[in-house]
């Protein structure tokens, strides 16, 4: 029997299933729409953060060519003012002797050969005459003393009446120039800059110090950037420096254009150097740094090769963000609208929150990835910023790389130990970046394991601890000699004798003592002994063993722990520091000698008598005749 046909169910499976492809068809488009609009919201944002990411690098930039701008400055005013401060100079303006004039030829020469940028140094008098003249000749290796017969009045040049007018701790700046010879511009070109500081001697105006340097490095310094073109430029739009050396130095050189000729489109406010942003044109002034007529600025121009850069990650991001909300709707054409729409705002929500906060870790912390092995599979940007390294330097290369040669090790091996255990390390550790300069961070490395417990790599996170470190250090060093100050004897003197009465560690002490010393001060004046002092820390700190600590005591006494040391071994070890005291050449007072006291630890004896035994030594060593050496046991 055939079965029977329904037309009313067929007519209502039809509807429904155009009902079906309505709402099919709906959703479809709706989630067309919303791609489409996701797509020109996202591009809108992307571009606004175009122009904040502009910001941001210009600011980068910004604090860069401050800092060396500044340390260019600071170096400069501390060299030329160390010069008008020194003794030797100030023996020079008051004795006018034939010995002293030679004494200040020296320290001039000494700081031209110190300073490669310094082509001329000179002391120019009161009276307008150079008295000292120290000239880097181009293509000579070193600097020479220009002869007195050479020598010229430069009483009418602009320069010795604006430093003649400044107190005493100011310094004139002149503006950024070239070099002229003979009375005409230097070929090669040597951009020049010129700084000079006042001389005083009893609130006398005597002369001053005026050092000539060449600012070709800086300049170049100056000018590099991956992102930017930079131009320096003075108040009136000369370019002092052009991304083309053709237009460098406008100001001075024929047929170059200036900053209004090749940007006619800004006017003459490109010359309001506030902190101005114009377009794609950023600038800030540098007059704070130079303090002088130029009335510099930096102007910066994002390259071509940036913008472009975003305007693809821009297209790229709307493009990827369209096509993943399309296929979203696809797959979802089926639900109610406020399902997806609730989905998509909370999706949208957690992509921007993961953005940032990766963004913010990638920037900010310093964070790496290795494989089991220890090379490293992924590094955060703070990480390549503070070793020097960019991640591709870094990949796969094993964290030794930036291993400083004072981390024991042991240290390395306890590390391994740990991680390898899947247990966490924590702790401090020295390392050095790229350049070979060390500083110090706090590392937390985590193991990473798979679904099975398996260790499959490790993530360390860090975090810069170099000033607290230096703090630390600075808080048990001597000021003077650089060596263990009291406060750090009196710990490590007590970890010894910790040691002595737990473990039966033998040590001994030896305290010495400058024979003489109030002579020395007295004859040679407290500078000289501080000298004395210093020399003596370098001949301790030279001459020790590796595990024995040595330190300043106090005034001219110095303490050695001398750990797994008999009185005999500490006694040798005293006779040869006074023999290598006693062969030293000091500086102004020729020869010093010392007296010794030593002693060892004794079973049942308290810390304090130690110390009196060594001082009783010490005083015994005194009344024997000085400049040897007398044991306690």
């Amino acid at each position: 029997m055939k079965p029977r046909f329904d037309s009313s169910n067929f007519s209502i499976s039809l509807i429904r299933r155009r009902y079906y492809w309505i709402f099919t068809l709906f959703f479809l488009l709706f989630g067309s729409l919303v791609a489409i609009v996701t797509s020109l919201i996202n591009y809108n944002i992307q571009y606004t953060n175009i122009e904040s990411e502009l910001r941001e690098k210009i600011t980068v930039e910004k604090t860069v060519k401050y800092a060396l701008l500044k340390e260019f400055m600071q170096h400069a005013e501390n060299v030329v003012g160390a010069i008008a401060n020194s003794d030797l100079t100030i023996k020079y303006v008051t004795t006018n002797s034939q010995n002293a004039h030679d004494n200040l030829n020296q320290l001039l020469l000494a700081a031209t050969v110190s300073n490669d940028s310094f082509m001329q140094l000179r002391f120019i008098d009161s009276s307008g005459m150079e008295s000292v003249r120290i000239d880097r000749i181009k293509g000579a290796d070193t600097p020479a003393i220009v002869a007195e017969n050479e020598l010229q009045n430069k009483k009418d040049r602009y320069y010795f009446d604006e430093a003649a007018r400044l107190s005493k701790g100011m310094y004139w700046h002149s503006n950024l120039d070239l070099n002229i010879e003979h009375g005409q511009i230097e070929m090669p070109i040597r951009p020049t800059f010129r700084i000079a500081t006042p001389v005083f001697s009893d609130d006398q105006f005597s002369g001053f110090i005026v050092a000539n340097i060449s600012i070709e490095s800086l300049l170049s310094a100056l000018s590099a950037s991956s992102d930017f073109d930079i131009y320096i430029i003075d108040k009136e739009g000369e370019f002092i420096l052009h991304p083309s050396a053709e237009f460098s130095w406008s100001r001075y050189l024929p047929n170059r254009s200036n900053v209004l000729t090749q940007f006619p489109e800004f006017g003459d406010s490109i010359l309001e150097v506030t902190d101005s942003h114009q377009a794609d044109l950023f600038t800030f002034s540098i007059n704070e740094i130079f303090m002088n007529d130029d009335e510099a600025f930096v102007m910066a121009v994002p390259r071509q090769s940036l913008l472009a850069k975003f305007q693809k990650d821009n297209m790229l991001t709307a493009y990827l963000t369209a096509l993943t909300v399309l296929i979203v709707s696809f797959i979802l054409s089926g639900l109610v609208a406020i399902i997806p729409a609730r989905l998509q705002n909370k999706l949208s929500d957690a992509y921007f929150k993961i953005k940032n906060y990766a963004e913010i870790i990638n920037r900010y912390v310093i964070t790496s990835s290795t494989d089991k092995a220890g090379h490293i599979l992924s590094t955060s940007a703070a990480l390549s910023e503070v070793y020097g390294f960019s991640a591709e330097e870094l990949k796969a290369k094993k964290h030794n790389i930036v291993k400083h040669f004072d981390t024991a090790t042991e240290t390395h091996e306890v590390i391994w130990n740990t991680i390898l255990k899947g247990k966490t390390w924590r702790g401090e550790i020295k390392v050095k970046n790229k350049d070979g300069n060390s500083f110090w961070l706090n590392h937390v490395i985590t193991p990473d394991f798979d679904d099975n417990r398996n260790i499959v790599g490790f993530t360390s996170i860090s975090h810069d601890i170099t000033d607290k470190k230096e703090i630390e250090r600075l808080s048990v060093t001597d000021t003077l000699t650089g060596l263990n100050n009291r406060r750090r004897l009196d710990d490590l003197f007590s970890q010894e004798y910790d040691r002595f009465n737990r473990y039966k560690r033998q040590f001994s002490m030896i305290l010495l003592d400058i024979d003489h010393f109030k002579q020395v001060n007295d004859k040679y004046g407290h500078k000289i002994g501080d000298k004395v002092l210093i020399e003596m820390g370098e001949v301790l700190a030279s001459n020790v063993r590796k595990n024995d600590l040595v330190g300043r005591w106090g005034g001219e006494e110095f303490l050695l722990i001398c750990p797994e040391t008999t009185i005999d071994g500490a006694i040798k070890l005293a006779e040869k520091i006074r023999l290598l005291i006693e062969k030293t050449e000091f500086t102004e007072v020729k020869k010093v000698t010392s007296s010794f006291g030593v002693t060892v630890a004794v079973k049942g004896d308290s810390d304090e008598n130690m110390f009196i035994r060594a001082d009783n030594a010490l005083y015994k060593a005194k009344s024997n005749g000085r400049n040897c050496v007398v044991s306690s046991a």
